[in-house]
């Protein structure tokens, strides 16, 4: 597998209307899922998991960026802060393990295709 970096927005909202539970943002609430998901796979030293302060994408949140060198970049918007850890980790570990991180279509979940915003062509791996 190729190690890849998942950055998520610590600060998006649990949804438009509810902004943090118990202290936690619904980001945060999201990373500390994904932490226990990668755990859970054995990924936590193939995803490296990078919370970012803000991906100005507030109206959809949860905003996530999939990326490694000489591999496409993901862009993913709307994701659930409660429901989506699955689906997500699983999808990383497709990423790992795909050429060019070209994981096909048919075998992404529903959650991942319906919060596809971007893909971003591959950038060179540096010399």
């Amino acid at each position: 597998m190729i190690p890849a970096t998942l950055f998520v927005c610590s600060l998006c909202r649990f949804s438009a209307t509810e902004k943090s539970r118990g202290g936690l943002s619904g980001g945060q609430y999201f990373i500390n899922q994904l932490q226990t998901e990668l755990a859970a796979r054995n990924l936590q030293d193939t995803v490296h998991l990078q919370p970012v302060r803000c991906m100005a994408a507030c109206s959809r949140p949860c905003n996530v960026t999939l990326g490694a060198p000489d591999r496409l970049t993901f862009i993913l918007s709307g994701l659930s802060t409660t429901e989506s850890a699955t689906e997500l980790v699983e999808f990383c570990q497709q990423y790992t393990t795909y050429p060019g991180g070209r994981v096909p279509f048919k075998e992404r979940s529903a959650v991942i295709r319906a919060a596809s915003a971007f893909i971003l062509p591959a950038l060179p791996a540096p010399n």
